[in-house]
């Protein structure tokens, strides 16, 4: 952690952002008032994915499986502040390991189910850790059993289900005395909302994968901001469809629920039908999907019209700018509120919800400037913060509007660096301690009172042709709305004379094909600047993406290569 860590502590706690909550005492909070009512439901496809039967829990069930659990991490002698890798799917197991966890003080590191032994053996060498959690069978394959041997050094490996040399935890019952004596431990060794909860995975802005310390004091802010734009009442049903291993999932559904002492209902992996199903069926109230599922959404209107959607209070949308399109359409078409959502790992939040941001075009477009002086909003989360533009070129503060810069991010929602890295710590913040989040915005025009931010681009992501900036994100979004795409994106590819051309690859819907010209004129209309145009096209089956729903850029520019 670096210096100022302390100093924090001691200014966000007077301030009163940060206190005493943990994961494990709202979950016991919740616990003394909801003993008996449902709190977590397996996606209803759990013996496609994990072979077993799905499961329904109460608050009292998911106590009782939470103190075997951390019986059995004490009695194979985890203690406070090591780390446990995690690479579990979203099953009710995943939040109950949490909660054992976090009651012990042990430090949770989630990876991908995608990651492999390449990725995973890195992260060992990076955090040295005490246990490994993972599970027996997945999407019908062998799967933890694969790492076994890349665990070496003496950690305790874990599986749901049997597996030579790993812990069954679905039927492993701890020696009596360790539900003893783990209370006892946890008394005389008391968890702080100022521990490291988790260590999550992020390439940063870096551009190599590092581990995210956060403390649940980090994560609080986060969770109360993601309540804030869902809405959420107490009791309500929040449907998780990402891999709980990051901002969006840990902080807008883990905390999220527990604060609302509401029901928890997990997907994994994602499936449209699966999804839609689940949010008529469990009478959910808020979700989230990427904005290329609500894309194609719209472009399939069969598919909604034989949905009841309507117990949705909002839908959140993020990872990529979203479509005035998209947004507009289901708010006037379907009665669904949209709600802008843009995060990180490391701490960086601006939300733009409907309480908020009315106009359906503009929330689609634009983000509140959260923490800057004059501009006054009622996101909790925006008095934490403080955030401001600078040029990438120059680094000195952008005030006027229209003009490209790095959004930087300082408060009680940013973490304090990366695990273990302290030349990256160096180059990512600057020396007022703003974290340099690697994503380009501009102030809104004086018509709105610059009171917004817009999304460029990111700072890598820039597509440079013939000395001209292009944001491959602006094209996304125009493209996306023309009829014959599912899914769509565009990237720089390498070009002797210019620099970089403008290259698309497109899904397209069943039956149909695009040319070329067709794109271009449909982008003509848009009346867009003659230098974005495109000048190459692909045609595949699916988008690369990773585990949370993000195009894969990178390698949509080896398709023209």
């Amino acid at each position: 952690m670096i210096a100022t860590e302390k100093n924090r502590i001691e200014i966000f706690t007077q301030k009163g952002w940060w206190g005493e909550d943990t994961l494990y005492s709202l979950f016991q909070d919740a616990l003394t008032s909801c003993k008996n009512q449902e709190a977590l439901v397996d996606p209803e496809n759990r013996e496609d994915i994990t072979g077993d039967i799905p499961k329904r829990l109460s608050f009292d069930d998911i106590d009782k499986t939470v103190e075997r659990y951390a019986a059995i991490f004490f009695e194979q002698g985890l203690r406070k502040d090591d780390i446990a890798i995690i690479q579990l799917p979203n099953v009710v197991e995943l939040p109950m390991v949490y909660l054992a966890l976090s009651k012990l003080g042990i430090i949770c590191s989630p990876i991908p189910m995608q990651y492999g032994a390449y990725e995973i053996t890195s992260i060992i060498a990076e955090t040295q850790p005490k246990a490994f959690i993972s599970i027996e069978t997945f999407n019908s394959n062998a799967h933890a059993e694969q790492f076994s041997s890349i665990f070496n050094n003496g950690e305790v490996k874990f599986a749901l289900g049997e597996i030579e040399n790993f812990i069954n935890l679905h039927d492993y019952n701890p020696a009596d005395e360790y539900y003893e004596s783990q209370q006892s431990h946890v008394s005389d060794n008391p968890i702080t909302a100022n521990d490291i909860f988790t260590i999550c995975w992020t390439s940063g802005t870096t551009g190599t994968p590092k581990g995210v310390p956060r403390s649940h004091n980090l994560w609080l802010p986060m969770a109360k901001a993601a309540a804030f734009v869902s809405e959420t009442e107490k009791g309500d049903t929040l449907l998780n469809p990402f891999p709980m291993i990051n901002m969006a999932s840990i902080g807008g559904f883990l905390f999220n629920w527990l604060l609302c002492k509401g029901k928890l209902v997990q997907h994994h992996p994602f499936d449209l039908n699966v999804f839609l199903n689940q949010i008529s069926s469990e009478d959910v109230k808020y979700t989230i999907a990427p904005p290329a599922i609500m894309n194609m959404l719209l472009n399939n209107p069969a598919i909604l019209d034989q949905q009841d959607l309507s117990s949705l209070r909002c839908i959140g949308c993020g990872g990529a700018p979203l479509s005035e399109w998209m947004v507009e359409t289901f708010q006037n078409k379907y009665n669904l509120t949209v709600q802008n959502i843009f995060g990180s790992n490391e701490g960086a939040t601006l939300l733009s919800a409907r309480n908020e941001i009315e106009d359906p075009l503009l929330r689609a477009k634009y983000f509140p400037r959260f923490g800057v002086e004059g501009f006054d909003w009622s996101n909790p989360v925006s008095k934490l913060v403080r955030t401001k533009l600078v040029s990438v070129e120059t680094n000195a503060e952008i005030i006027e509007p229209g003009q490209p810069g790095e959004l930087l991010i300082s408060g009680a929602t940013v973490f304090d660096g990366y695990w273990n890295a302290p030349e990256a710590n160096a180059e990512v913040f600057d020396e007022e301690g703003f974290f340099k989040t690697g994503d380009l915005f501009e102030i809104s025009p004086e018509d709105t009172q610059m009171r917004f931010y817009k999304f460029c681009g990111r700072c890598k992501d820039l597509i440079i042709r013939g000395g001209m900036n292009i944001s491959p994100e602006e094209l996304d979004n125009l493209l996306s709305a023309h009829p014959k795409m599912l899914e769509v994106a565009v990237t720089g590819y390498d070009d002797n004379i210019l620099g970089e051309k403008v290259g698309v690859v497109a899904v397209v819907a069943e039956g149909e094909t695009i040319s070329l010209d067709e794109i271009i004129e449909f982008l003509k209309d848009q009346q867009i600047a003659k230098y974005k145009m495109p000048e190459d096209l692909r045609l595949i089956d699916a988008l690369p993406k990773n585990p949370v729903g993000k195009v894969l850029r990178r390698e949509l520019k080896d398709l023209f290569n």
